[in-house]
């Protein structure tokens, strides 16, 4: 009797001693678990902030712009003016639209066989510089010059009545390319404003201006 009471304490002392240190061992398992995932959690929230820092290529970079200028000798001139002076610029071409002009029509007809009929009058009359319309929003209107300057043009009507003609004469922008002269606006060496005031003087219309660059 004694030795099973003897066995069956002995027993319990193992089985208390192998439940206690399993307990641990999954305390610990536990402990593991959550640093392990606290880990992740942080670099997670890493990688989102980085994700949120602006970037070169989400950012752009802007520039100083000079110009415009219309002859790309003038360009030329003024690019030899800024090397002296440190500036690293690259000459651009651009698609200007801010001048207007004037375009004489004879308006569009309800044919192209009416406006035909324009066209052979123009011929027999020997009247140089028209062509017809053939597409777009003017589709059969006859187009008889484009000018710059409004004098122009309304001579040009003027001789178009006293033909026999009704044209008319509307506002239209000039597209043309002209030259701008580029360089990083966060470049070591900028332009100074006696500088810039030196090239006024040479070509008036010039101004530096900031933009995205190109």
């Amino acid at each position: 009797m004694k030795w099973l009471i003897y066995f069956l304490l002995i027993a319990n002392i193992g089985f208390a001693a192998w439940h206690y240190r399993g307990v641990n061992s999954s305390e610990s398992a536990i402990h593991k678990v959550d640093v392990t995932n606290e880990s992740q959690l942080i670099l997670l929230s890493e990688f989102y902030q980085q994700q949120k820092k602006p970037t070169a290529s989400t950012t752009g970079r802007l520039c100083y712009s000079l110009g415009p200028l219309i002859k790309k000798s003038d360009a030329n001139s003024v690019l030899a003016m800024l090397n002296p002076l440190g500036i690293n610029a690259k000459q651009t071409q651009r698609r200007d639209t801010s001048e207007s002009g004037y375009w004489v029509i004879l308006p569009a007809s309800e044919s192209r066989k009416e406006a035909n009929k324009h066209i052979q009058k123009l011929k027999k009359l020997k009247v140089k510089d028209y062509f017809l319309v053939a597409t777009g929003s003017r589709q059969n209107a006859v187009s008889l010059g484009v000018y710059s300057q409004k004098k122009l043009a309304r001579r040009r009507v003027d001789e178009m009545i006293r033909l026999g003609f009704v044209p008319r004469m509307e506002s239209v922008a000039l597209p043309r390319k002209v030259y701008w002269l580029e360089w990083y606006k966060d470049a070591k060496k900028q332009l100074s404003s006696t500088s810039l005031a030196e090239i006024k003087n040479k070509y008036s219309q010039v101004s530096q201006i900031e933009r995205s660059c190109k």
